[in-house]
């Protein structure tokens, strides 16, 4: 399983990145902590738009948390995702020994939109 996106979307409009994390739930809240380092790095990139990490509110033996992320474009989603310091910051999450994480990341562009009358 891929621990980060390595983006060629080949797509100009905007896109959506929907990464799944899970961990043992004794480490979801060092989790949150250490994952916002990386999200730090991301949310200075150009063509940002807005990230949420997302918690269960159920509580179970792992924790799986959904990431979603919105680019202007998959162009500027592409170059973020080649930036050294986030791999780096990537790598050390996924280094970390007290940080048992498994991720499952996509990016998607949008077919269908539903808004409020």
């Amino acid at each position: 399983m891929s621990h980060s996106l390595e983006s060629r979307t080949g797509i100009d409009g905007p896109v959506t990145v929907v990464k799944n994390y899970t961990v043992p739930s004794a480490e979801a809240d060092y989790f949150v902590e250490v994952y916002q380092e990386n999200a730090r790095i991301m949310s200075a990139q150009p063509g940002f738009v807005r990230s949420r990490l997302h918690r269960p509110l159920a509580v179970g033996p792992e924790t799986r948390f959904v990431h979603i992320a919105e680019w202007k474009s998959g162009g500027e989603l592409d170059r973020a995702t080649a930036n050294p310091e986030w791999h780096a910051s990537l790598q050390r999450m996924f280094d970390d020994p007290g940080l048992h994480v498994t991720s499952e990341p996509a990016a998607y562009r949008v077919v269908v939109e539903l808004l409020p009358d």
